[in-house]
């Protein structure tokens, strides 16, 4: 993939130029345009230059362009120039002409934001007895988070700044609300009244949702023990249990509320016009009407079962799970939610994993909730929660649209265009039509 980057200077905007023009270079695959790791190695690397992206311009087939901002050395060869007559950078102007609160306008995509925000980490790091021992890797950045890892004193940290309703102004007026958590305050209460059961934060900032986290160890994904997968969902489903019927407490903490009741009523307007169901084919939007019957009697059937509603990660993947020393935690909590918590099992089994798929893993899990049902109802109650997931993934991307632009906008419609596909393919296949 190419890459193409017009960096600036933070103090004067300045734009970097290199004799053979804006910096390109080459990466290895197609990245998903908000992990920048690659990118931003592969500048320095290829050209000696070092650079964070503030924004992504455009995220083609076989190409991505980055708007960046310098944070240190720059090849001899490079010079600054005030402007250049090139699209990419007109582009970059219009953005860093916005006014601080502008709509969708995250404070970390202008170049000042690095000044406010090394500072904050690098006092919290000494005081937490690990000072930073060289520059920061930017690892993602897009309209929904901005993530930092910090080499220290004692091993990796991590630096999360993220959207929440606090800090990001919509796209339009009526928009629909934000559905994100505010992880910071969520993770400093839920470690400190389960400590060990989610990762503890060295330091939040709460006003500006910020904070820093240890390196949690190897993600889930790659480890092929079966038996860290069984402790990975049994101990996700105790953390669950010990929420059943606390759902005023999790809500003050930053949960949002995607209860079924809720659920239920948005089934009308998930299924019926929006910016997903307009790019379905016609066969496809044919069955939207009877689905949404299906999915009305599938949440009222999964209430009945009697499962308690509670603690739902939103984001329950393998790659969201990490392993140290045999200890097992859920990171990335931006979408916690009080729902019911079998939802979380939609995205914790991924097709390209074989062992998220094992039945002996859902297994471990459902044993966890025997004292709510008979086993064969905890199992009706899975499949219900798993097709239900899928509204449920299709919710947040529709309400995360209105809270990002451009490529990041784009990416939440394509994600709620894609799980509505699989809430309609099997009816399609069938040739079932609306009734």
């Amino acid at each position: 993939m190419k890459v193409t980057a017009v960096v600036v200077r933070p103090d004067d905007g300045a734009v970097l130029v290199l004799p053979s023009g804006l910096p390109r270079v080459e990466v290895a695959g197609k990245p998903w345009f908000p992990d920048v790791e690659a990118p931003v190695r592969a500048l320095r690397t290829q050209l000696g230059i070092e650079a964070c992206v503030l924004l992504c311009l455009d995220d083609l087939p076989n190409a991505t362009d980055y708007l960046m901002t310098v944070t240190g050395a720059v090849p001899d060869e490079a010079r600054w120039v005030s402007d250049l007559d090139d699209p990419l950078v007109a582009a970059a102007r219009i953005h860093l002409a916005l006014p601080p609160d502008s709509p969708v306008t995250p404070a970390w995509t202008m170049p000042g934001w690095y000044a406010e925000a090394m500072p904050w980490i690098d006092t919290h790091l000494e005081a937490a007895g690990a000072p930073r021992t060289g520059l920061p890797v930017q690892v993602r950045s897009w309209g929904l988070s901005n993530v930092l890892r910090c080499p220290t004193a004692k091993g990796d940290v991590y630096f999360k700044a993220l959207a929440h309703s606090s800090t990001i102004r919509p796209a339009r007026a009526g928009a629909l609300p934000l559905l994100f958590a505010h992880e910071p305050l969520l993770l400093e209460k839920l470690s400190g009244e389960r400590p060990g059961a989610v990762p503890t934060p060295l330091a939040i900032d709460e006003q500006r949702a910020w904070m820093l986290l240890p390196d949690l160890g190897p993600a889930l994904a790659h480890e092929p023990d079966l038996s860290l997968w069984f402790e990975a969902v049994r101990g996700h489903a105790r953390l669950q249990r010990s929420y059943a019927g606390r759902s005023d407490r999790l809500l003050a903490f930053g949960c949002v509320d995607r209860r079924l009741a809720v659920l239920h009523g948005e089934v009308a307007r998930l299924l019926g016009p929006n910016p997903a169901t307009e790019r379905l084919e016609p066969a496809e939007r044919a069955v939207l009407p009877r689905r949404a019957e299906q999915l009305r009697a599938a949440i009222d059937e999964l209430a009945a079962i009697g499962v308690p509603e509670t603690l739902l990660h939103g984001d329950l993947h393998p790659r969201n799970v990490a392993v140290r020393d045999g200890r097992v935690l859920a990171f990335d909590w931006t979408d916690a939610a009080v729902s019911h918590p079998f939802l979380d099992l939609v995205t914790f089994a991924e097709q390209g994993s074989a062992i998220s798929q094992d039945p002996r893993v859902k297994d471990a899990y459902l044993a966890e909730w025997e004292e709510y049902a008979t086993p064969a109802d905890l199992r009706r109650a899975l499949s219900l929660a798993e097709e239900l997931g899928v509204l449920h993934q299709t919710m947040t991307s529709l309400h995360l649209r209105d809270h990002v632009s451009g490529t990041s906008a784009e990416s939440m419609v394509r994600g709620a265009t894609s799980w509505l596909r699989r809430l309609v393919g099997t009816d399609v296949k069938e040739g079932l039509t609306a009734s």
